[in-house]
């Protein structure tokens, strides 16, 4: 070889290296980009609160280009691509930052491709029902979706503490958004719920971790791993899982039931796209991050938290059958549904070969939750701007006047008790072989009885709206529902089917998470 053809090898491999690094930084740009455009979004809002059709339009757009954000994300991590940007360092080895990984890639896909069909859906239900204040509403609706996506990004506890901080001070005026007598004290009671776990346990477990490694880094393996004993594993376990108060784990789940006095914008936000998903994530971060293989540590912890967990899930199931207004009816369902994705990830500190199932299953789980929770609460939102009706009573043949919304709520209903091939079924047979494998029969008993009981409490809901003699004042307003209204419900409803094809690929894409040392 002579000297020329040494240096085009080297010009070649500078160009190679140019473009990788030069991809890095587009990448580190659409990172940004997603956890400040909704930012942007809000202020824009608010400014233009008139006309209605550009407030819309706004709210829109920017709901579009953050879902295409995140497609860009999953991307560059499905081809190994890493990307992680730094705004702050208030302590040595503390970063307030964010980076890129396959949970936090897969959960804003989902979360934003949602908060699309959401963001059509708010704009009708703001004009249908003429919401007051209705840019409020959706500038804190965008902030909330800012929220959890920083929760899905971020890089350490500290990040995930600062972003969780956010998110529920985003989310609580949602909650107060009427501001009569029975908004505000469930305002009250949803954000003290949330900040005094969060810093009452959360924080003091994150303070313990960093005494322990001196970072507090999320890393393959585990930030824990060889650093703590039992007693230490067991007692961290306790504080971090009670301290996400957002994963709705009795009895930090007040604030669930406490946000069902908001609007149905609010609630699609709260229960199915922000705030409760959050704290699925989280859980999923701690567990998979900061324990990693230190989890057989805290196998006597875990059990215990198991049995709460599954006695909430039958309890919250039980308490939903009682409830005659949809919004509480659905927020109990939703809790029931969000408890069986700390089953899963505590199932995965159990020694055995099923960690990765409960991994799988908890991760499935939460994006099988938001595409029926979204769903469900935007029919009902839909039901309520159209006939005024909110009452579980008085969903009696609304299916036969308004067929596409409650052919949804049915598609939706059917994911959530985890009846096939919808979504919620692949998630509910991941979980129930994780507690079996792992030797819980019983954890998988309590994971069965939930199923039945929710579909005890929805299916005949579902099926009498379908079925039974459609009412003569169904409508509150002539022109019925709108494309607005109707059309994101049948998109949500169709993408629970989604998981019948797409289970395997998913499994693919986070086996990083269960298996670090692969490429």
């Amino acid at each position: 070889m002579g000297p020329g053809a040494g240096w085009v090898a080297a010009r070649g491999g500078l160009r190679i290296a140019d473009a990788r690094r030069d991809f890095t930084v587009t990448v580190e740009i659409a990172l940004f980009c997603i956890l400040g455009a909704p930012l942007v979004q809000a202020a824009l809002i608010m400014l233009v609160q008139k006309p209605p059709g550009l407030r819309d339009l706004i709210h829109i757009l920017f709901s579009l280009f953050t879902g295409g954000c995140a497609i860009y994300l999953a991307n560059a991590v499905a081809h190994g691509e890493t990307a992680r940007i730094v705004l702050a360092r208030p302590l040595p080895n503390v970063d307030l930052a964010f980076a890129i990984d396959p949970l936090g890639a897969m959960m804003a896909v989902v979360l934003t491709g949602l908060g699309v069909l959401h963001a059509v859906h708010a704009a009708g239900i703001v004009r249908a029902k003429q919401e007051k204040a209705p840019a409020r509403l959706l500038a804190f609706i965008a902030l909330a979706m800012s929220g959890v996506t920083a929760v899905a990004f971020s890089a350490n506890l500290f990040s995930f503490f600062v972003a969780y901080q956010a998110l529920s001070l985003a989310a609580f005026p949602l909650v107060a958004h009427r501001g009569d007598e029975e908004a505000r004290p469930a305002a009250r009671a949803f954000l003290a719920t949330l900040l005094a776990s969060s810093i009452g346990l959360f924080l003091p477990a994150m303070i313990w971790t960093y005494a322990i490694a001196g970072a507090l880094d999320f890393q393959a393996g585990g930030v824990l791993a060889g650093r703590v004993d039992a007693f230490t594993a067991n007692a961290l376990l306790v504080l971090f899982v009670l301290g996400i108060a957002m994963a709705a784990i009795p009895p930090m789940h007040r604030w669930l039931p406490a946000s069902s006095t908001g609007p149905f914008p609010a609630l699609v936000a709260i229960q199915a796209l922000a705030v409760l998903p959050a704290g699925g994530i989280g859980i999923l971060k701690v567990v998979t991050f900061v324990f990693g293989t230190a989890m057989a540590e805290a196998v006597l912890a875990a059990q215990a938290l198991i049995v709460l967990v599954g006695i909430g899930m039958i309890g919250a199931a039980v308490i939903a059958l009682s409830k005659q207004d949809i919004r509480e009816r659905l927020a109990y369902s939703v809790m029931a549904q969000s408890l069986a994705v700390v089953m899963g990830a505590l199932l995965a500190l159990l020694p055995g070969q099923y960690a990765a199932a409960g991994l799988f299953a908890a991760a499935l789980q939460i994006v099988a939750l938001a595409c029926a929770a979204a769903t469900l609460l935007m029919a009902a939102g839909t039901t309520a701007a159209i006939t005024g009706r909110t009452k579980v009573a008085d969903y009696a043949g609304l299916g036969r006047v308004m067929p596409w919304t409650f052919a949804g709520f049915a598609i939706a209903s059917a994911s959530m008790i985890g009846m096939p091939p919808f979504a919620g079924a692949w998630a509910k047979l991941w979980l129930i072989a994780a507690a079996a494998g792992s030797g819980l029969v019983w954890a998988a008993g309590l994971a069965s009885v939930a199923a039945i009981l929710t579909f005890i409490h929805l299916g005949p809901l579902a099926a009498n709206a379908l079925a039974a003699r459609a009412p003569t004042d169904a409508f509150k307003r002539p022109d019925g529902a709108s494309i607005l209204l109707a059309a994101p419900v049948i998109l949500a409803a169709a993408a629970t089917l989604s998981l019948l094809v797409l289970a395997d690929p998913l499994a693919m894409f986070l086996s990083p998470i269960w298996t670090p040392g692969s490429p």
